[in-house]
C-alpha cells in the first residue's frame, strides 16, 4: 500500500454511539427477572468487549450459576427485544466529534463497523445518528461464530472490504478504533494498528493501543495521527 491507513474499522458501542448505558439497562431489566443484580461498575469493568452471548456466559460463570442452552437463548431473545425497545425510544446518541470525523474519513477511506451487537441494533442506531450510508461493511455478532474479544470479526471485515474494494488488504493496512482493552489487545496481536478511545476505560487500561484519545474530534485525531485525512 502506498499510504496508510488503507481502511478504517470502527467498533460501535462506545465508539460511534453512547449506547453502553442502553445495553446496561437492557441487561439489568432482563436479569432482574432472574434475581441477578448487575451494577454499573461490574458492567463497565467486566463486560465491555463481549457480545451478548459472551456477557451472559461470563455473568453466570462468575456467579457459579448453571446456564443451559435453552435458557441462554431465552435471555438473548429478551435482551434483544429490550434493546430494540430502548433504541426506538432514542435512548442513545452519537459520541462527541463522531459525526464530523466519520463524514470526513468516509470521503477518503473504505469504512467498516465490527461489533458484538446485533445487526438490526447497529443499523437502527446508525439510521438514528444519520451515518448508515458511511458504512457499507458491517460485521455484527450474527456474522461470527466466536465473538469479541476474539479478533475474528475484524479479520472477516478485512476480507469483505478486500472483496468490495478489489484490493488485497492486510490487518497492518488498517486502523481499528476500539474502546475495550481486551479487544485492543487481541486486534493488535493479529497485526492491526489500533486507536483506543477512552469513552469506557481509562487511558492506562488502553496501553496496548498504538494511539489513545479521549474523543474522535477530527482536530484531536489529526494531532495524534497526522497522516490521517479527516477533512470534510
Amino acid at each position: 500500500m502506498n499510504s496508510w491507513p488503507s481502511a478504517i474499522l470502527f467498533d460501535f458501542d462506545g465508539v460511534i454511539v453512547n449506547s453502553e448505558p442502553l445495553h446496561l439497562l437492557a441487561f439489568q431489566e432482563v436479569l432482574k427477572s432472574e434475581r441477578i443484580d448487575l451494577g454499573r461498575e461490574e458492567y463497565y469493568e467486566q463486560l465491555i468487549g463481549f457480545d451478548d452471548r459472551g456477557a451472559f456466559l461470563h455473568l453466570y460463570k462468575s456467579r457459579q450459576l448453571p446456564l443451559e442452552p435453552g435458557k441462554l437463548l431465552r435471555l438473548l431473545t429478551r435482551k434483544s427485544e429490550m434493546t430494540m425497545e430502548l433504541i426506538r425510544d432514542r435512548q442513545y446518541q452519537a459520541l462527541e466529534g463522531v459525526e464530523e470525523f466519520v463524514r470526513g474519513v468516509w470521503r477518503h477511506y473504505p469504512l467498516a463497523i465490527v461489533s458484538g451487537a446485533r445487526r438490526d441494533e447497529i443499523e437502527a442506531m446508525l439510521e438514528g445518528v444519520r451515518l448508515r450510508d458511511c458504512f457499507p461493511t458491517i460485521v455484527a455478532a450474527d456474522d461470527v461464530s466466536v465473538g469479541k474479544p476474539d479478533p475474528s470479526g475484524y479479520l472477516l471485515a478485512v476480507e469483505l472490504m478486500s472483496q468490495r474494494t478489489r484490493t488485497k488488504l492486510k490487518p497492518s493496512d488498517c486502523l481499528v478504533i476500539e474502546d475495550a482493552p481486551s479487544v485492543v489487545k487481541s486486534t493488535r496481536q493479529v497485526g492491526f494498528h489500533v486507536l483506543g478511545v477512552t469513552t469506557s476505560h481509562r487511558a492506562e487500561e488502553l496501553a496496548d493501543a498504538h494511539y489513545v484519545l479521549s474523543t474522535l474530534r477530527p482536530q484531536e485525531v489529526r494531532k495524534k495521527i497526522p497522516q490521517l485525512k479527516t477533512d470534510v
